[in-house]
């Protein structure tokens, strides 16, 4: 039982914490946008691969919409991953990455 009292107790925090960051990206709409408007210029392949990280896909997925190499795709997510753009997370055994905000 101490182990599913855990589990109900991180599944609360989480669920807290998606709240508050729902709360930050509502309350910062106009800051968020301009960042991204700053690191995401119109027609480059970085806005692209970006707008293509919907959760469901994975890099080869990626690779394969904008038929580029793995390298080539890899190093655009590794960009957008440090400029907290995006993040890699694991969905039904598979790593996909999606857009943070």
């Amino acid at each position: 039982m101490p182990e599913q009292s855990g589990k109900n107790l991180l599944k609360g925090i989480l669920r807290s914490l998606e709240e508050i960051k729902s709360l930050f990206v509502l309350a910062n709409q106009e800051k968020l946008a301009g960042v991204k408007k700053g690191l995401l210029k119109e027609g480059t392949v970085k806005l692209q691969i970006y707008d293509l990280c919907d959760g469901t896909k994975s890099t080869q997925d990626i690779t394969q919409a904008i038929k580029k190499s793995a390298e080539y795709v890899g190093s655009y997510i590794s960009t957008l991953q440090r400029e907290g753009l995006i993040r890699t997370v694991e969905k039904d055994g598979r790593q996909v990455h999606e857009q943070v905000f």
